[in-house]
């Protein structure tokens, strides 16, 4: 078919629906004297059938019509452009639906409406219909489309395209395909013999199980102790601290009366205050051995001093004097003080 400047449309090549022999076989193109007096702006051809669409939006439809692709009932043929009636059955009253494009295949037709919408008639599931009697000569709406906004359409022989625009994108937040504690994937796919198995059944290593929002609020409790557990761990700490001093108070006191009981000035001599300290990482310091001696010989001086203001004097002790090593073991909850004799 050809369509010049002023909207006409001239056919040409095997015709085999026309009447008379010349127009069969025609040697040169021939006007499709239907359309004179209509402006066509767009044709289509099917493989045995045409369409035509003229300014104001009228379907024109002629040749095979075997499958109803010409939208008419019981015919075989359609010498002539024939205008095909569109009307839109959902609109009360009902409206002429109006057409921008054409689209033919080997059975089927397709129809693009101003309003995006797409109709369709002749027969074969290639029309997109929810019908199974075919032919179907009445065009009908392709409901799977409604809603799209369709762009143009297009057929093969026994199939059919539309271009759809896009819908609006919408504001979501894309999939992480790693898993945010151990790096892994979330999505794995393992491909067997015959089947391939896609699996979102991710479980962390790392034991942590949190949503997104958590993560956020939350980025370090699958690494380090809770708050909770830290408080509770220092304050038996302190409270381990606190009955220790208690400890190493009586302890001191016992070594301050065993030494003055003794000869006071040899046993101040003689007292080893040795510490052996074992002390784990961030602990709180704790005396060494210089203070515990300076300590105890300041016990000593006042004790003596004591006694030479009562003006006694020291008894000599029937047992031989003992002589105490002070060792202090620091630990990681405890202090305590052990006296070993010295012979």
């Amino acid at each position: 078919m050809d369509s010049k400047k002023r909207g006409e449309v001239y056919s040409f090549g095997t015709l085999p629906w026309k009447s008379g022999p010349a127009e069969i076989c025609p040697s040169s193109p021939i006007l499709e004297k239907a359309l004179v007096g209509h402006y066509v702006v767009t044709v289509a051809t099917g493989s045995f059938h045409s369409g035509a669409v003229t300014d104001n939006g009228v379907a024109y439809m002629w040749g095979e019509n075997s499958a109803g692709q010409c939208a008419v009932a019981n015919q075989q043929y359609v010498p002539e452009p024939n205008p095909v009636s569109i009307a839109d059955s959902e609109a009360s009253p009902l409206l002429a639906v109006r057409i921008l494009q054409l689209a033919c295949g080997e059975e089927h037709t397709l129809a693009l409406s101003i309003s995006r919408e797409i109709w369709a008639w002749g027969t074969g599931c290639q029309l997109g219909l929810i019908t199974t009697a075919f032919p179907v000569t009445k065009p009908q709406k392709v409901e799977h489309l409604a809603g799209r906004v369709v762009l143009q359409v297009a057929c093969g022989a026994f199939h059919s395209l539309a271009l759809v625009q896009c819908l609006p994108s919408q504001d979501l937040k894309p999939v992480p395909e790693r898993c945010n504690q151990c790096s892994q994937l979330l999505i794995t796919m393992t491909d067997k013999e015959d089947h391939v198995i896609i699996s979102d059944s991710h479980c962390c290593p790392l034991g942590v199980t949190l949503t997104e929002s958590q993560a956020e609020n939350h980025p370090s409790t699958a690494l380090s102790p809770s708050t909770e557990t830290l408080d509770r761990q220092e304050e038996v700490f302190e409270n381990t601290l606190v009955a220790s001093d208690q400890s190493v108070a009586t302890e001191l006191n016992a070594v301050s009366a065993q030494t003055t009981s003794s000869d006071a000035v040899s046993s101040q001599q003689k007292v080893m205050g040795t510490t052996e300290i074992s002390s784990a990482r961030n602990m709180p310091s704790y005396p060494d051995t210089q203070a515990v001696s300076e300590y105890l010989r300041k016990l000593s001086d006042h004790s003596v001093r004591e006694d030479s203001e009562h003006g006694e004097k020291p008894v000599p002790s029937q047992v031989p004097a003992k002589f105490y090593k002070i060792k202090v073991f620091l630990e990681l909850n405890c202090v305590s003080f052990s006296l070993e004799t010295l012979k």
